[in-house]
């Protein structure tokens, strides 16, 4: 007699994946990424960015301090966002987690992003932008 498998170690609890956009002023959204930024996620991340960009939001703040994972996927969501952003449009990215941070060192895109350690940083560094200060 055949029976079902059944397994009796409970699967690995998967990490949670989350994406936020909060409107901070009629211009800038904060956008928090909490988890893996991969393949599977990435174009949650591209329609979140290109809804804020088409709502008129020229000034984002991408908060990937909760982000534990990203691939060259998400790099590339960003990079494309980043190319197509107009003129006086400004994107600043928090990223403490080394981790994290790697993939843009690794690729050279630290040197075309605007990375900070903290998300007041990296809204400092929006609002600079838009006031002209910068």
């Amino acid at each position: 007699m055949l029976s079902k498998a059944h397994s009796s170690n409970p699967s690995p609890t998967p990490v949670a994946f989350a994406i936020t956009c909060r409107e901070l002023d009629a211009r800038t959204n904060a956008i928090s990424v909490e988890g893996e930024l991969d393949l599977a996620t990435a174009p949650r991340l591209k329609w979140m960015l290109i809804d804020a960009i088409h709502a008129g939001r020229d000034r984002l703040v991408l908060d990937l301090s909760l982000t534990t994972f990203m691939d060259s996927t998400a790099l590339g969501v960003l990079v494309v966002v980043n190319k197509n952003l107009d003129a006086g449009a400004r994107l600043a990215i928090a990223c403490p987690r080394s981790n994290v941070w790697k993939i843009f060192e690794l690729s050279g895109m630290d040197e075309i992003f605007a990375i900070y350690q903290t998300f007041d940083e990296a809204l400092a560094h929006v609002q600079a932008q838009a006031n002209g200060d910068g």
